[in-house]
């Protein structure tokens, strides 16, 4: 049974925004027998948008929509009692829609997934949290019969529309702050304590909820300074090697093995993303040396927030990889003839390279930014992405020259 939207604020917000790319994403992967699993860090908006998928799906068929979180479904602590429930909502002969938010709570949940996604006439949407739906884990729960759609942190244009903003310096500074999650829009702006706090409070989640608890680490200090290390120092190559060395130096003796370990379970969480660097000219990938990027810039604002006013550049490439991700780009870290290149986004056939830099005022700057896409000898598009307001003036070989706003406002085709 399709529950009843019965909170008038979250119809609220909502209706606020849609978030109709995900919407479609899921629309287009039902009906091919297999399931379509939501994931992302914890607070990205996966619920809200099972919710939205449900309201959708409803004038097309029987939704059958089970909230793990909702107490008429406490009894619902086994694969059977899950199949079952699912068995009494189905219509047969009917096209019906199996949506359950947040299936974790159920043991063995897959037992009863794998049944149902091979029915005729049944499709199956989840959600779950990171402790229990980590991306390492989905395979093996789902037997490979699954889809993933990765749910992300409001990007610009939804942050923008969500709060109900017109694109301004103003708007851009605040976005690039405090970040995407969704239910900072009910703290006010002004109130930065309140939603410090709120920052705060799902990286303790995932921190502990999702690393800790989950793959029992016994070093929480070392994975806590790992957190801190990577958001101080967000854009730049490093390995588990250089890390150990760098905690050694501050007395925290630890081996790379370690420290790669705890890299990964990081990164498990979905809120920290690695980025491999890719030879543009041999055209393959590096497996050592990556680039890691938070997956909320809020979050990595909150873990280094006492450094937050020295390091805008971090948070404008953080937003720009954001926006490459969300865009569908496989990303890479460029590297050819021992230059740089911030960005090698790929998409099928399709590839684009980006800059990016505070200002390219000055004439060092200038050359490093437009001088290193200049060596790429392809006729894909190639960007320098600034802050300057000025950068619109600037014509030099086929390179195009935008502001950052202008840059994470772009439609894709």
């Amino acid at each position: 049974m399709l529950r009843s939207f019965c909170f008038l604020q979250k119809i609220l917000i909502m209706e606020r925004i849609r978030r109709n790319d995900y919407i479609a994403q899921v629309s287009n992967l039902l009906g091919k027998g297999e399931a379509v699993v939501l994931t992302g860090h914890r607070r990205a908006g996966k619920s809200c948008i099972l919710e939205l998928l449900a309201a959708e799906l409803s004038d097309k068929g029987n939704v059958i929509y089970i909230d793990m979180e909702n107490p008429v479904n406490a009894d619902l602590t086994s694969f059977r009692e899950l199949s079952e429930k699912i068995k009494a909502g189905v219509v047969e002969g009917g096209r019906n829609y199996v949506l359950i938010d947040k299936v974790q709570e159920v043991q063995e949940f897959e037992k009863a997934l794998r049944y149902w996604v091979k029915q005729d006439g049944v499709d199956v949407v989840v959600t779950g949290s990171n402790a229990a739906m980590l991306s390492s884990d989905i395979a093996n729960s789902f037997a490979g019969r699954y889809h993933r759609v990765h749910v992300s942190s409001l990007d610009y244009k939804e942050f923008l529309a969500f709060y109900g903003m017109e694109d301004s310096d103003h708007a851009f500074s605040q976005y690039l702050r405090w970040g995407g999650l969704p239910f900072l829009y009910r703290i006010p702006m002004e109130d930065e304590r309140t939603r410090t706090e709120y920052l705060g409070s799902i990286y303790d989640t995932i921190f502990v909820k999702d690393i800790v608890r989950r793959k029992n680490v016994r070093n929480v200090s070392l994975l806590d300074n790992l957190a801190r290390f990577v958001a101080d120092n967000s854009g730049k190559v490093f390995s588990a090697n250089s890390i150990a060395k760098y905690l050694k130096g501050s007395e925290m003796a630890v081996s790379a093995n370690t420290v790669g370990e705890y890299m990964d379970s990081l990164c498990d969480t979905y809120m920290i993303d690695r980025v491999k660097r890719y030879d543009i000219k041999g055209k393959s990938v590096f497996e050592q040396q990556d680039k890691y990027y938070f997956e909320d810039l809020g979050l990595r604002n909150y873990l280094c927030r006492d450094k937050r006013a020295l390091d805008i550049e971090k948070m404008l490439e953080g937003a720009v990889y954001l926006k490459l991700k969300r865009s569908g780009y496989e990303v890479y870290v460029g590297q050819l003839n021992g230059k740089e290149i911030d960005f090698v986004a790929r998409r099928g056939d399709e590839v684009i390279y980006v800059q990016v830099a505070l200002q390219v005022t000055g004439e060092e700057t200038y050359e490093r930014e437009f001088g290193n896409l200049k060596l790429i000898r392809d006729n894909y598009p190639k960007y320098v992405v600034t802050m300057d307001p000025n950068v619109g003036l600037i014509h030099d070989s086929g390179i195009v020259a935008c502001t950052a706003r202008e840059f994470l406002l772009k439609s894709e085709e």
